[in-house]
């Protein structure tokens, strides 16, 4: 009797300091449990009024009414207009629903097609805030990876695949630091630039998954925090610091510096991009009513451009401020993102200048742009990452080589 109350004290005192360890790694640990099939939820589009959804493995329909099960055969074809649903079967047997959400679950683990487009998980149907459809993506981060890794650095040979591997651990660190970035809607991401470039099963291949699953769980860790893990196209030389491209506090594994080795024969790791080196030419005339245009347009004021100039830029020869003289001598200051935004170049990314590495130079009559890299230039520069893996690198020296201080750690 005696032992096996001495084996229970034993045991509580046990309980005790496991609880006081755990209490205290609390109180300097904010890295939270993470579930080996974490969840997130990805927007699909926004202001949708038609949608097509089947699934080759057959799917559960389950609305407020109930669930009914769909074959393989059978596709939903859904309008709202008006703020009106209808929902058919196959178009002729109308399927009434008295309220929103919807959900369809594909059976067998399946996929289902959403407009067109393959994805993996299941899909949720709500109001978004103007009473249209928005189309939720439900899956794990593992499987979202899978239609991300591929859309944002390409599909990647075999001797490359270490930057496939760094792509998915800054992807899959981005999306654990942004979960619920879009709670009040009732999602996590968006699956644009305005997060992470998301375009399903249909972009998957085989060395892309290999990276996936061989870095499964590992994420990029600050004191114990997954970090803003930005990335960008190509950086023309140098990277940025965080705080020169957004308006925010400097992040200490955000910063910038030379993308590349050696000291007197240099070698920049994304010469081999076609953004590396960029030039545009402009009549005079044009190219101040192009600023002028998109200035009064940014700031909501009137301005007549005849002169613009790069007043400032960092370490990294970056520009951080330019400055426009107007006929009357007035000046103003711009900074941050509308400095890329002052310049229209519609072939380009959000209609955007290129990248913040550039200057401006006037020659007779013409004014001329000349710039490097594409992109914010904050983080990650994915052609560096791919000519540091083809050269022998791996996904962990490239992620510490673009994320200062970093730690990397596999949490499920």
């Amino acid at each position: 009797m005696e032992k096996k109350y001495l084996n229970h004290r034993i045991l509580l005192a046990g309980i005790l300091i496991f609880t006081a360890v755990i209490s205290g790694c609390a109180k300097n640990n904010n890295l939270r449990l993470y579930k080996d099939n974490e969840e997130v939820r990805v927007a699909l589009g926004h202001k949708v009024g038609k949608i097509t959804v089947t699934s080759p493995s057959g799917m559960k329909l389950t609305t407020q009414n109930g669930s009914m099960t769909l074959q393989k055969s059978d596709t939903i074809f859904i309008e709202f207009d008006n703020s009106e649903f209808k929902m058919y079967l196959n178009r002729d047997k109308r399927i009434i629903v008295k309220s929103l959400p919807i959900y369809f679950t594909p059976l067998n683990a399946g996929l289902f097609s959403f407009n067109g487009m393959i994805y993996r998980g299941s899909l949720m149907l709500k109001k978004d805030a103007d009473e249209l459809l928005l189309p939720i993506n439900r899956l794990s981060i593992e499987d979202y990876l899978k239609g991300v890794v591929p859309a944002e650095i390409g599909k990647l040979d075999k001797k490359k695949i270490e930057a496939s591997k760094a792509q998915a651990v800054a992807a899959r660190t981005y999306a654990f630091a942004h979960l619920n970035r879009h709670s009040d809607m009732g999602y996590d991401l968006e699956c644009t630039v305005q997060d992470q470039v998301y375009r399903g099963y249909l972009l998957e291949d085989s060395i892309t998954n290999r990276a996936i699953d061989e870095t499964r769980g590992i994420v990029a860790l600050y004191k114990n925090v997954p970090i803003d893990a930005k990335y960008h196209s190509t950086c023309g030389g140098y990277t940025s610091d965080n705080e020169n491209e957004w308006v925010g506090s400097p992040a200490p594994y955000l910063r910038g510096g030379f993308d590349g080795e050696g000291c007197f024969f240099k070698r920049v790791y994304c010469s081999k991009s076609k953004h590396y080196k960029w030039a545009y030419e402009y009549n005079k005339k044009d190219f101040y009513d192009m600023v002028s245009k998109n200035y009064s347009s940014l700031k909501k004021v009137s301005v007549e451009a005849v002169s613009v100039y790069v007043s400032k830029k960092d370490k990294y020869k970056r520009v951080i401020e330019l400055t426009i003289k107007d006929k009357s001598g007035k000046k103003y200051s711009v900074k941050g993102l509308d400095i890329r935004k002052l310049f229209t170049f519609e072939e380009h990314l959000g209609g955007m200048l290129k990248s913040r590495y550039f200057e401006i130079k006037e020659d007779g009559g013409k004014i001329v742009v000349n710039g490097g890299g594409f992109g914010h230039g904050v983080g990650m520069c994915q052609y560096g990452a791919m000519e540091m893996a083809a050269s022998g690198k791996n996904y962990k020296q490239i992620l510490t080589h673009y994320y200062k201080g970093i730690q990397l750690k596999r949490v499920y």
